[in-house]
């Protein structure tokens, strides 16, 4: 993951539109399940794929809101043209009550992500060694380099490895062999800060709060949201940007 804002993720239609009587999982697993497989032509093979997609995607959205048992029963009814038993009102308030839920168990994560950031934060802005800024930008200098300082119009070269707070290696251009090459104002704010502070040849830890980095949205799965980041970064080269 090269350190561009990335947005947040954004619910599927299917999890919109699906509502559960239950929020349980049905007892047993799968090796309990005794399936009959698809008939033996190709119309067969198709239904069963995309039913056994489908429900596998909605049990990874849904998680502990999946009723496997109730999801069966729809099905059923739907292949047998039976009335459903759940109205589109029914239907609706399920739906949002669980939105609702998830959005408000979200939030809480979010708070207490924020209040763990800035509390490591500000006890590793004590550490001998570490330089802080005004836009709260925290480094440290590795090793010293004495080539050029990039521009905001510049591309640079660098390897890096990024870390949660808690040492989680969520990106790494060290591990993969490979330096990377980017537009200084392609990045994430605190590294387009830090990057025209150094100079070739520069190895420089940053510490980067929320707000320097992906903020309340986070970044896929990997960076959770208001996460503070860690970066060893080394600048391999800069290539002046076109005026």
């Amino acid at each position: 993951m090269r350190p561009m804002q990335i947005g947040g993720l954004v619910p599927t239609a299917a999890v919109l539109v699906l509502g559960l009587a239950a929020c349980t999982p049905p007892a047993g697993g799968p090796e309990e399940a005794t399936p009959a497989g698809p008939a033996e032509n190709a119309a067969g093979r198709v239904s069963y794929g995309l039913g056994y997609n489908t429900v596998e995607s909605l049990r990874d959205q849904l998680a502990e809101d999946f009723d496997g048992a109730s999801f069966e029963a729809g099905v059923a009814d739907a292949v047998a043209a039976r009335d459903s038993v759940v109205t589109d009102e029914v239907l609706a308030s399920a739906r949002d009550e669980i939105m609702a839920r998830r959005m408000e168990q979200a939030e809480a994560q979010a708070e207490q992500a924020l209040a763990d950031a800035r509390g490591f934060l500000e006890e590793n802005a004590g550490r001998e060694g570490v330089t802080v800024t005004e836009s709260g930008l925290q480094y440290e200098v590795l090793e010293e380099g004495d080539g050029a300082s990039p521009e905001a119009s510049d591309t640079v070269v660098t390897h890096y490895t990024g870390r949660l707070a808690d040492g989680t290696v969520f990106d790494s251009s060290v591990e993969r062999g490979e330096p990377a090459t980017f537009g200084v104002d392609q990045v994430i704010p605190g590294w387009q800060e830090a990057l025209q502070l150094m100079q070739v040849g520069d190895k420089w830890r940053l510490w980067l709060p929320p707000e320097l980095a992906y903020g309340e949205r986070g970044a896929g799965d990997r960076i959770p949201p208001n996460s503070a980041l860690v970066f060893e970064v080394e600048l391999l080269e800069v290539n002046p940007g076109s005026e």
